[in-house]
């Protein structure tokens, strides 16, 4: 299996909107192995495109042609690490690492069409997220708002169902090559979560991944909504900002919140 095939050198960061990843893209482009851009999409797109020629024509594609599922599977993942990966082309243990939030909705199935790339679940606190997601003016085609950046509850679901896809990658991929990084550490305990998450790229921590002040980069696209937050060091200012939205979380999204180590107010009291 060729190297592009495989996906050795790429890692895919995903989450739900809102939840840390371009800091997480400023921190990582700083790295002297690591090409970190801007959201691509193509990560989901061809992973989805993989998923519907296998199940509407990859049997008739066998049967007739002789166009076997794994030759379709290297060809198909060697157009997306081709897509994307030109940055590290001829530069041995460099990393291509994508972040595009919606990846999460693709996590499986990338998996599975590059076995040997690496992933993480990005998370923040449910209630943070959500007030973050509400103080967008992100619209549909018919130029109405979208409900998760318009309606309390519907953010908090939205939230809720997006990390349960990253749970389920996380079962289905394995911790081997699925790392969960919670954006509340990397603020609190930046070189340390940092750190380990090199590590889990195969890297060594360089200072410059949290000494970026001065940097440029390039956002393009929803990216700038992070501005000018992203050129700002990394603090513990925006941890809590949701406060006000816990009352109106459902037994679900409680439940969430819980599986992934956040307190509610009724937690906290219950504890006491």
């Amino acid at each position: 299996m060729s190297e592009a095939a495989s996906g050795a050198g790429f890692a895919f960061l995903g989450g739900c909107p809102r939840s840390g990843l371009t800091v997480m893209r400023r921190l990582l482009a700083g790295h002297s192995r690591i090409h970190c851009g801007p959201d691509t999409g193509l990560p989901v797109a061809i992973a989805m495109q993989w998923k519907n020629f296998a199940t509407q024509l990859g049997e008739l594609h066998s049967q007739d042609f002789g166009l076997e599922a794994e030759q379709v599977r290297a060809n198909m993942a060697e157009l997306l690490t081709g897509l994307i990966g030109e940055p590290i082309d001829g530069l041995p243990g460099h990393r291509l690492v994508e972040k595009t939030s919606l990846n999460i909705l693709a996590f499986e199935r990338l998996g599975r069409l590059l076995p040997q790339a690496r992933f993480v679940h990005i998370v923040r606190d449910g209630r943070d997220v959500a007030a973050s997601l509400l103080q967008r003016d992100w619209r549909g085609p018919d130029g109405r708002p979208f409900a998760h950046v318009s309606e309390p509850g519907a953010a908090l679901q939205y939230w809720c169902d997006l990390t349960g896809i990253g749970l389920q990658a996380e079962t289905a991929i394995g911790p081997g090559r699925l790392l969960r990084l919670r954006y509340e550490d990397v603020v609190k305990k930046p070189k340390r979560s940092v750190t380990a998450l090199l590590r889990f790229l195969g890297l060594e921590y360089e200072p410059a991944t949290l000494n970026y002040s001065g940097n440029p980069i390039e956002l393009i696209g929803l990216e700038r909504d992070s501005l000018p937050l992203v050129d700002a060091p990394v603090c513990a200012d925006r941890i809590g900002a949701g406060r006000q939205l816990d009352g109106l979380m459902n037994e679900a999204v409680r439940g969430r919140m819980r599986t992934l180590g956040y307190r509610s107010a009724a937690d906290s009291r219950t504890r006491r």
